[in-house]
């Protein structure tokens, strides 16, 4: 009888599809903020100097440490009879896709203007509107991942599912939209500059903000009984510091941080060394299958792994993937016919672990915020997933900022020119460094450099121990505890 109830399933196939589609909007915006286009956005299409460009990405990164927390706890303080965090979910997505569209669209409002003060002044506003309203969703969908229902099996399903959609739905961004345009501009197959181009991907982001974003808030419902008793605004804050397996998440996240500047790296390298963007779609597309096997298998290989194990295999595997295909195509990485395969193999095979990752990041999540609930009868999903999206945010952040420092030191340069209409575009010029050419720095800096040091980000999981039968049993007591508070409150939840 008890295992039955451990299978309870809440959530159905049309909430979950709901759910995972709603993902698939929000990613498809963010997607193109990710290192992969955000670096090659400000430097090569805007012509803002490397060095601001990474002060800004360092200072913002800072600032989500502070600014995701906050929301987190405004969350948490959230109560209304429509739950605490759909609220937030219904209101958020026309803001969010403003905001989007003036972001994209200022090197085409300012394609004029050579004063740089006045491109840095609105690189920063801009990114500050949009950081703010993207924040003030992210933290109350991936809540929602929690409390979507009680089960464990309803959990993993609902963010396999997210993930799966958004990878699929965002794709269609940063993976068919957004390269093959670049490209017919940069070949001059159609009329539109790059400004124009990113300007345009900005607008469609913002049509699937508002049409699939909003669709959590719309018919998602929160499940899991939300505490009576009022908490403090500080007192949301010093939960992080009790919660000791959330601060070993997020030291974890931090170590990791510089393996995300393959991103950088991969924009840079697609379009000058091997001269088109979308190359990186053909890989990204046929990389999509490790990430289907991932998504397809991953239910299976929770039964015989628990998830401290599969953050450290999802570190060590990629790393091995990582160092051979480096060292496969060191001499040829200008030549197509010999990387491409070679990236597309890697895509596929590190596909795996990523979708791995990324239903376990989220779940882990989850299972801290049980923990605190086991422990002090609060549950603070805002708070806790809040460090889910500012770790994510500072990952991109400083792996951005650090990528985008590095280019010059590589020998990567950007000029402006005024052209013959009087607009001013800018031009790319890559020389050498340290004896090798810039073109073999983005290599390396695409491939081994960011795979060797994500190993950083395992140590933090030796010391992790919610796990096992610990978290098991932790578990368990969790539901009887909520089936008795279904009973004293029938309209909370479960």
């Amino acid at each position: 009888m008890e295992e039955k109830k451990k299978e309870i399933r809440y959530v159905g196939v049309k909430e979950n599809l709901l759910f995972a589609l709603a993902n698939g909007g929000q990613c498809f915006s963010y997607n193109m903020f990710t290192g992969s286009y955000l670096s090659l956005f400000f430097v090569r299409v805007f012509g803002i100097p490397t060095g601001a460009v990474a002060t800004m990405l360092l200072v913002l990164g800072i600032w989500d440490t502070i600014n995701d927390p906050i929301m987190g706890g405004i969350v948490d303080k959230t109560h209304t009879r429509y739950g605490k965090l759909r609220p937030w979910l219904l209101i958020v997505p026309i803001p969010l896709a403003i905001s989007t569209i003036l972001f994209w669209g200022g090197p085409l409002l300012l394609q004029n203007t050579r004063e740089m003060t006045i491109k840095i002044v609105y690189m920063y506003l801009s990114y500050l509107l949009w950081e703010f309203f993207y924040t003030l969703g992210d933290v109350p969908y991936w809540s929602l991942s929690a409390a979507i229902s009680p089960s464990p099996s309803d959990r993993t399903r609902a963010i396999a599912s997210a993930r799966l959609l958004s990878g699929v739905i965002g794709g269609v961004a940063t993976t068919l939209l957004l390269p093959v345009m670049i490209d017919l501009s940069n070949n001059g197959k159609i009329a539109w500059s790059l400004k124009e181009v990113f300007a345009f991907c900005g607008a469609v982001s913002a049509v699937f903000i508002v049409g699939l974003f909003s669709l959590a808030g719309l018919f998602v419902k929160e499940r899991v009984v939300q505490q009576v008793e009022e908490t403090s605004f500080f007192d949301a804050f010093k939960f992080i510091g009790k919660n000791k397996p959330l601060l070993l998440i997020i030291l974890s996240n931090v170590l990791g941080t510089v393996s995300s500047v393959a991103g950088v790296f991969g924009a840079f390298y697609y379009t000058e060394v091997l001269n088109l963007m979308s190359w990186n779609s053909v890989v990204t597309v046929v990389g999509g299958v490790g990430g289907l096997v991932g998504m397809l298998t991953i239910a299976r290989v929770k039964r015989k792994v628990d998830n401290r194990r599969m953050m450290v295999i999802n570190r060590v595997f990629p790393a091995i993937i990582g160092t051979v295909a480096f060292f496969a195509g060191m001499k040829h990485y200008d030549v197509w016919y010999i990387v491409i395969p070679i990236i597309a193999v890697k895509n596929i095979l590190t596909g795996v672990f990523d979708a791995y990752s990324s239903v376990v990041s989220t779940e882990i999540i989850g299972d801290t915020v049980d923990y605190m609930e086991w422990k002090t009868g609060i549950r603070n999903e805002g708070m806790a997933f809040s460090v889910l999206t500012f770790v994510g945010k500072l990952q991109g952040r400083l792996s951005t900022s650090l990528g985008t420092a590095l280019l010059p030191v590589i020998g990567y340069f950007v000029s402006e020119q005024v052209m013959a209409d009087g607009t001013i575009e800018t031009v790319a010029e890559c020389t050498s460094a340290f004896g090798q050419p810039t073109q073999f720095w983005l290599w390396a800096f695409f491939t081994v450099f960011p795979a060797v040091t994500g190993l950083l980000a395992i140590i933090p999981f030796h010391f992790y121990e919610l796990t096992g039968d610990r978290l098991a049993a932790i578990r368990d007591d969790m539901r009887l505890r909520r089936e008795t508070a279904a009973q004293e409150n029938p309209a909370g939840g479960v």
